[in-house]
């Protein structure tokens, strides 16, 4: 038995013993300290420096849209990825995967708006020939431009087909004198950018912009 607590009893390096042999605690007590805080700073690698915990990983993402995360910064460290490793992901996101997913938004989006107007119109082939009308009539009565910017949009296609149905004879947009009071061309292709237009389909500024391409080409 006593050979066995001999065995388990640690040996204390002489740098803790004092002059008479017995345990120095103040030695002892510095030398934990040092390695202690030795421990606690980031580790320099050749590849950068990785941090003691994910919480420390200093990212500056590059779009406004990306925050730096946290559970994915966990699987990140454990990985054993350096402060500019991680860095390197969120910069991969930002040039690459979140414009795919800004693609992906807009052409759902394009396709729902797209479905709207078939079932407006009553069924898909019912839309592609009013969109055929459509298209001649804006050819003959409208400038390209104009034409381009109303026809981008599911609300902008409603508003050329209620201007088709009245029924009149619009020249093209030539730039004549208007009152002061009246919106220009310009201004009205403006307040077509308001998301109260496009996307709140807002009563009045729908109702403003209707009435203004009415005067531009009345």
């Amino acid at each position: 038995m006593s050979e066995k607590i001999a065995e388990e009893t640690p040996v204390i390096p002489e740098k803790f013993l004092d002059k008479e042999g017995k345990l120095n605690t103040n030695d002892l007590l510095k030398s934990y300290l040092a390695l202690e805080k030795k421990m606690s700073m980031p580790r320099q690698t050749p590849q950068g420096t990785i941090p003691n915990k994910a919480e420390e990983y200093k990212i500056s993402p590059k779009n406004p849209l990306l925050v730096s995360d946290n559970e994915i910064n966990k699987r990140l460290f454990a990985l054993g990825l350096t402060n500019e490793q991680v860095q390197g992901v969120y910069d991969i996101a930002a040039d690459f995967i979140l414009p795919q997913l800004e693609t992906f938004a807009r052409e759902v989006g394009a396709d729902k708006e797209l479905k709207a107007l078939e079932e407006e119109f009553g069924g898909p082939e019912q839309f592609n020939n009013i969109a055929r009308e459509l298209s001649a009539w804006g050819e003959k009565n409208l400038d390209a431009k104009t034409f381009e910017v109303l026809a981008s949009s599911k609300d902008g296609i409603l508003t050329l087909y209620r201007l088709m149905q009245e029924k009149q004879e619009m020249p093209v947009l030539t730039g004549k004198s208007r009152p002061e009071n009246m919106d220009d061309e310009k201004t009205l292709r403006r307040l077509m950018q308001d998301p109260k237009y496009w996307k709140d389909q807002d009563p009045e500024l729908v109702g403003r912009i209707e009435k203004g391409f009415k005067r531009l080409y009345g």
